[in-house]
């Protein structure tokens, strides 16, 4: 059996796992809709494009903005997969976070997420609600 060290108790553990809960929960309910509101109609149709141009900036300026933007994705993703079994919209969040990584075979699993009708009209929700346009999406 393993124990924890004196200086933490159980109830310490929990309490924490709850504030974490409710920061996911309520950073969520705020970036999550101003990031969807925030993009253009056609990012799911350009963002491709967008990254390719990126990549052919100076060197220097290229990889800084490659390391905040994988940083930025890899801790969307980890809230995100953490929000699917806590308060939080973690399937948006993992796309957003997914989105702007730069790794292999990024485009085919945004392809085949962006392409969920739930996804699609969530996504549209969100922008019609803070007074955007609904996003243009690729077709199959």
């Amino acid at each position: 059996m393993t124990t924890l060290p004196l200086d933490i108790s159980y109830t310490t553990l929990f309490e924490g796992l709850g504030l974490l809960s409710l920061a996911t929960f309520l950073i969520s309910l705020l970036l999550i809709p101003y990031l969807i509101s925030r993009a253009s109609v056609d990012y799911f149709l350009i963002h491709a494009t967008i990254v390719e141009q990126r990549h052919r900036r100076h060197p220097a300026i290229a990889f800084v903005i490659k390391i905040i933007r994988n940083s930025l994705g890899c801790i969307l993703c980890l809230a995100g997969f953490i929000m699917l079994f806590l308060p939080g919209q973690g399937v948006i969040t993992m796309l957003i976070g997914f989105s702007l990584l730069d790794v292999p075979g990024r485009q085919k699993v945004l392809d085949a997420l962006i392409h969920r009708p739930s996804l699609q009209q969530a996504l549209n929700w969100i922008r019609q609600k803070t007074g955007r346009p609904p996003f243009h999406f690729p077709e199959k």
